[in-house]
């Protein structure tokens, strides 16, 4: 899951960097894959909000429903970026997490659906559909303000600075991805490997959970996710280094706020495309793809109810083989 997120996801990180030739492309990754690698080993150390939520069966059945979420994830990560599309590996994996308990239910195990409560929905639903909207408002909101600040200065001097912004910026934003993605891959893995009583919570083999997570984000990035870096990068909007630049910025600042502050999740590929959204729409002279932005927020609107059958799905084939090599 982490390594098809890491391809999948990189694209928000390197896209409007390399469109502003802020980066070249072979640089772009490797730096949003060293920080992908690093966010993940600094997010093992936050804790989770997906185990506060979800309470899992004992046994075999647990292991049916994280592996049915998780390969709900893969499925559809692979799926979207065969669409060359954006999409939140987060949503897909709390909605496949959760189609796979009701399907666990529907079969007799133990209750697994009791913690999707009021917590679920303060902690993990509203957080993920906020987010979009905040990056369209706050990327709309910081291009007026700086184009007025910057209304003065020479032509020159602002290129050169906000390309230089952007190309910290992808450092940062797959710092961000990577403590946003690795926080809810070792998660899922810690849990199952307790759940399947391979190890103890707290033993020292969870810190091969971290490098395992923090590598596999880093090798998927490397890959470079250009069909979707070709979505975001040239074909949403026609972007100005400023307009790129408050994107990225804007949506690092909800990752890490959601992530060391608020303790929720934030999907980094919403983020990157309603802020995209938000800035291009500033100006009338900045055109925007309406047919493709159309489909992008399509398959957004689509992520949870298709991703919750999709788990439940999955859930019903999976756990009698569980059951049965258990």
């Amino acid at each position: 899951m982490v390594f098809i997120a890491g391809f999948h996801d990189v694209s928000n990180a390197i896209a409007t960097a390399v469109r502003t030739h802020a980066l070249t492309p072979s640089i772009a990754v490797v730096v949003a894959a060293v920080f992908n690698a690093f966010g993940a080993a600094a997010g093992a150390a936050l804790g989770s909000t997906v185990a506060d939520w979800l309470t899992l069966p004992a046994g075999a059945a647990g292991l049916s429903v994280l592996l049915s979420g998780a390969l709900t994830a893969c499925c559809w990560g692979l799926l979207t970026y065969w669409w060359s599309l954006p999409s939140s590996t987060t949503h897909a994996l709390v909605s496949g997490l959760v189609g796979a308990s009701a399907a666990a239910l529907l079969l007799g195990r133990e209750a697994p659906l009791d913690g999707v409560n009021g917590q679920f929905w303060i902690t993990v639903a509203i957080p993920l559909l906020l987010a979009p909207v905040a990056a369209f408002l706050l990327s709309w909101v910081a291009v007026a303000v700086l184009g007025y600040l910057d209304r003065n200065e020479e032509v020159r001097f602002l290129s050169t600075r906000n390309r230089a912004a952007l190309a910290v910026g992808a450092a940062v934003v797959g710092l961000g991805h990577g403590m946003q993605t690795g926080l809810r891959a070792i998660t899922v893995m810690t849990a199952a490997l307790i759940t399947a009583g391979t190890v103890q919570p707290g033993s020292n083999s969870l810190v091969g959970v971290v490098a395992a997570v923090a590598l596999l984000g880093a090798a998927g990035s490397l890959i470079g996710g250009w069909r979707i870096t070709h979505t975001l990068g040239y074909r949403l909007a026609r972007l100005d280094p400023l307009r790129a630049m408050v994107t990225q910025w804007v949506s690092a600042l909800l990752m890490f706020g959601g992530t060391a502050v608020l303790d929720v999740p934030v999907s980094s590929s919403q983020t990157v495309a309603a802020g995209l959204f938000g800035a291009a729409a500033n100006h009338r002279s900045v055109a925007i793809n309406r047919p493709l932005a159309a489909r992008i927020v399509g398959v957004w609107i689509l992520t949870v109810p298709a991703c919750l059958l999709l788990g439940a799905v999955l859930c019903l084939a999976i756990d009698p083989l569980v059951s049965l090599a258990g």
